[in-house]
């Protein structure tokens, strides 16, 4: 099984994300999880003070940019709600 290291975006102003379909806890550092796991959410974005935030980076993967449309943008969100629970800051 074909396996890539991702970690959380440290942009993402969040301490813990956790995809709720497999349970894989993404903190600050890299995680292996599975190729297949990657593609379902390489594309989940956090609206975050009104940008939209990568949830997830991968560490040495080449891809184009992707030119996504307003619409694309609002189905993302519905994915990062399905697919990741966010931790808020703690204060």
């Amino acid at each position: 099984m074909n396996k890539i290291k991702v970690k959380m975006n440290p942009l993402l102003n969040k301490s813990v994300v956790r995809d709720t379909i497999s349970g894989i806890v993404f903190k600050g550092d890299w995680v292996e999880i599975p190729v297949e796991t990657w593609e379902r959410l390489k594309n989940n974005k956090f609206n975050q003070n009104g940008e939209r935030i990568p949830v997830l980076i991968a560490d040495d993967i080449e891809e184009e940019p992707i030119d996504e449309s307003t619409e694309d943008d609002k189905e993302a969100v519905e994915e990062v709600v399905e697919d990741f629970f966010i931790k808020a800051e703690e204060e």
